[in-house]
């Protein structure tokens, strides 16, 4: 049988143009993730909860540690709105990468009046807000904000979300300028020449959040 070639081309445009139409086909059927979550109360279990700090120098020097929540909550609506209020106990601020006098000092500094004076403030806020129905690659984003000596400032992060019977495990990171709520030790936007005696501003908090 022989073709003449308009007729060969008019076949490889049905071709080339049945190809396209399969890959538009499999696109538009991808399956958009969910997060479906008990509505309710959610009490945040202090002893399985944690929260992990780490804070870095010019140098390369890091130090990091933990810090204990003192009470919290989540709770979700029946229109799929999480709502987050944990309260940090500044007190147990806890260095654990160094022992013995290093330790001891480095506690006193932290939580003195050149740091987070825990005396005068011994508890900072974290309230966080989302939407499950924004749960997308693994995790959820939050608006919120951070109150630490009575200064607040807004704050976003992403957190993984994991359902598990009628628990939820939460974990993200929550990085912020502690020169934002006046603590200047060791910042450069408020001394000059430190050198190798800078401290970086941003601390990084690992939240993990299991509730009961």
């Amino acid at each position: 049988m022989k073709f003449k070639i308009s007729q060969i081309f008019i076949i490889i445009l049905f071709v080339i143009n049945g190809c396209g139409q399969k890959k538009d086909n499999s696109s538009s059927t991808s399956k958009k993730e969910s997060l479906m979550l008990n509505t309710g109360s959610y009490t945040i279990n202090l002893s399985k909860s944690k929260l992990l700090w780490t804070g870095k120098q010019v140098s390369t020097k890091k130090h990091y540690g933990t810090i204990n929540i003192k009470k919290g909550g989540i709770q979700v609506t029946d229109k799929g709105f999480i709502n987050g209020d944990i309260e940090i106990d500044m007190l147990t601020i806890n260095t654990t990468d160094i022992k013995g006098r290093g330790k001891e000092n480095l506690d006193g500094h932290l939580k003195g009046p050149d740091f987070f004076d825990v005396m005068e403030h011994p508890v900072a806020y974290l309230k966080f807000q989302g939407n499950q129905n924004n749960y997308q690659n693994g995790e959820l984003k939050f608006e919120g904000e951070l109150t630490i000596k009575n200064i607040t400032h807004p704050l976003s992060f992403n957190s993984k979300i994991e359902k598990i019977d009628d628990k939820l495990n939460a974990n993200a990171e929550v990085i912020f300028d502690r020169s934002l709520y006046d603590v200047r030790y060791g910042s450069g936007k408020f001394f000059d020449n430190l050198g190798d005696r800078l401290i970086y501003d941003e601390i990084s908090l690992d939240v993990l959040v299991v509730t009961n």
